[in-house]
């Protein structure tokens, strides 16, 4: 067991302690799917669904590793911490949509909210780069709009961007309050201004996670990257205040073709330890925004090297004590994508409904279409990279 925070941080745990908390989880899901279908048949067998999904995308690999908060439990940065209602919500969804239930009317797992349009940063790789502005797109009265049509439909998980959300933060913190205790909110933040103080106002409002941008292991290349020369010390900064106020912190790197191999990749975990994140997410460069008109894309041998290292570092067991790896692509390759209104979609910050965060193609925006509406056009439109399978 290897510590992952500060005095009221996380910790990354395995072995038989992982194992026991596994099995607790899945008594909860066994009551959940007898409480949701009505027999214990269906029950067992919608569990049973959910095992030969999780198989068709991973194998057969064990989960070796779970990251320990507080009370709470959490095998990846997009699903509520174990127990909590929000975990219920999304197992509850899931054994619906394994039935194929009513799946159009099912809530969203997942909603990404972009709250502003402006960015300290010049980022090379930045998806919002066509909405970057000094004025906001959306007023507070909008953002609010927005959360209440969240809360409406139930939606247990939310991640709020930019832009840099920390430039609205006063915003931000009223935002969270507003439905404290009912969504699971991550923060996803380039680190800037995120001071200790700040911190412990985003957990006392009801922050979960924070996913901090870090695009490189070398200072000098993520601060070229990030076109600002402190950009990896506010890295540094905000992963620290926010350990030590509890909140379970995520790194996530552009894998872009230079990043693409086993050695820098390794130097990239090596300092996520040592920084004692618990997560990294892998997310490949793609064609949106300020990479929309460049050669960018992952070639097939970098997607092969990037998918053996996840899979080594996650399975192998003298890996026990490096961040859990979450890597999108290597799941939507294998069974299609769970954006376009599937688990979740993006809101930008001019308000317009999308896929998700690097699809681009609004089909509305939130000052004439409520999220509902928007789920289904975006269900039957699909994702314009990967296959979109509702079923999955």
């Amino acid at each position: 067991m290897r510590k992952m925070g500060g005095e009221h941080g996380g910790q990354l745990i395995s072995g038989t302690r992982a194992w026991l908390v596994k099995v607790r989880a899945g008594m909860t899901m066994l009551r959940i799917s007898k409480k949701t279908l009505g027999n214990p048949v269906d029950a067992i067998k919608a569990l049973r669904m959910l095992s030969r999904q999780r198989k068709r995308l991973h194998g057969n690999r064990k989960d070796y590793k779970i990251v320990k908060v507080k009370d709470q439990y959490y095998w990846s940065i997009n699903t509520p911490g174990f127990p909590s209602p929000g975990f219920n919500a999304v197992i509850q969804r899931e054994i619906l949509k394994a039935f194929n239930k009513d799946s159009v009317q099912t809530p969203l797992q997942t909603l990404i909210f972009s709250i502003t349009s402006r960015c300290h940063y010049s980022c090379e790789h930045c998806f919002e780069g066509d909405n970057i502005q000094k004025n906001e797109h959306l007023k507070f009265e909008e953002l609010g709009t927005v959360m209440d049509d969240a809360l409406k439909n139930k939606i247990p998980h939310m991640q709020i961007g930019g832009g840099e959300p920390m430039l609205r933060f006063d915003d931000l913190v009223t935002l969270m309050e507003r439905a404290k205790g009912k969504i699971d909110f991550w923060l996803s933040t380039s680190g800037y201004g995120l001071l200790p103080e700040k911190a412990r106002l985003l957990k006392n409002a009801g922050l979960t996670g924070a996913t901090i941008s870090l695009d490189h292991w070398d200072e000098a290349r993520h601060n070229q990257f990030r076109n600002h020369k402190e950009a990896y010390h506010w890295v540094r900064e905000a992963v620290k205040n926010c350990n030590d106020a509890g909140i379970v912190t995520n790194l996530t790197l552009c894998v872009t073709r230079e990043m693409a191999n086993e050695n820098d990749l390794m130097k990239y975990l090596i300092l996520a330890r040592n920084l004692k994140v618990p997560f990294v997410r892998f997310l490949e460069a793609r064609k949106a925004g300020s990479y929309a008109d460049k050669d960018i894309l992952l070639r097939k041998e970098e997607q092969e090297a990037v998918v053996d290292f996840y899979l080594k570092m996650n399975s192998g067991k003298q890996y026990k004590t490096f961040p859990i790896i979450q890597f999108p692509g290597y799941h939507q390759r294998k069974i299609g994508c769970f954006g376009a209104g599937n688990r979740y979609l993006h809101i930008d910050a001019k308000g317009d409904y999308h896929s998700c965060p690097f699809c681009r193609g609004a089909v509305g925006n939130i000052r004439e279409m409520q999220l509902k509406e928007a789920i289904g056009i975006l269900q039957n439109q699909g994702c314009q990279l990967f296959e979109t399978n509702q079923h999955v």
